[in-house]
């Protein structure tokens, strides 16, 4: 009864033990993992802040995106889509924000609903209000790399990003926003240039 016991309560002592270095050991590689996730975040904000600034002084704010899956084997001679999505595609770029990059990727009409709420959605009676642009978030963590010089090729920067999002673009998510009509162009900061916009 005694041995029972005793291999009984050694048997909890080992599990009690395994669970606590299993907790330390996640707990670790999840400070390491944030920790290498905001170095990475820090290194692309530093790559992209002098393209925004040359794009503030009036330089077009074309650039390439390019799949890093696709890149050693189809760039640039083919932009074949297959289950990886596409080789490249052109983006714009916006802004940074807190868990991304923003891109422009399309012009879109609005309309007003009777109830007064904005939709993309076009129906019988509805008018056109504006037209707002959409914009694709990139997250830091699907950036790969940045050439902010482009090559012979595109001749723009150049973002090597995994295309893991929408439709097998770069894009987790998209929202939406319209041109500020209180911008001042050349004394506010650029992003302020645009304003979002909710839709339904």
């Amino acid at each position: 009864m005694f041995n029972w016991l005793l291999q009984n309560l050694v048997g909890i002592f080992g599990i009690l033990v395994g669970g606590f270095i299993a907790y330390h050991v996640y707990f670790l590689s999840e400070r390491i993992g944030l920790k290498d996730r905001l170095a990475h975040k820090d290194e692309i904000i530093r790559r992209v802040e002098p393209i925004l600034q040359q794009i503030s002084k009036g330089i077009n704010r074309d650039a390439e995106l390019i799949n890093v899956k696709k890149y050693f084997n189809h760039y640039p001679n083919s932009n074949d889509e297959n289950r990886h999505g596409l080789t490249y595609i052109k983006g714009e770029l916006k802004a940074l924000r807190f868990d991304g990059i923003e891109f422009f990727t399309a012009v879109k009409e609005v309309y007003k609903k009777p109830n007064g709420r904005l939709t993309l959605d076009k129906t019988n009676g509805q008018r056109e209000e504006f037209n707002i642009f959409e914009v694709g978030i990139i997250p830091y963590e699907w950036v790969e790399y940045i050439d902010p010089r482009g090559d012979e090729f595109s001749y723009r920067p150049q973002f090597f990003v995994k295309f893991k999002g929408l439709f097998k673009t770069p894009y987790k998510y998209v929202t939406y926003y319209k041109e500020s009509s209180v911008y001042h162009e050349g004394s506010d900061p650029l992003d302020m240039k645009y304003g979002r916009v909710d839709l339904t």
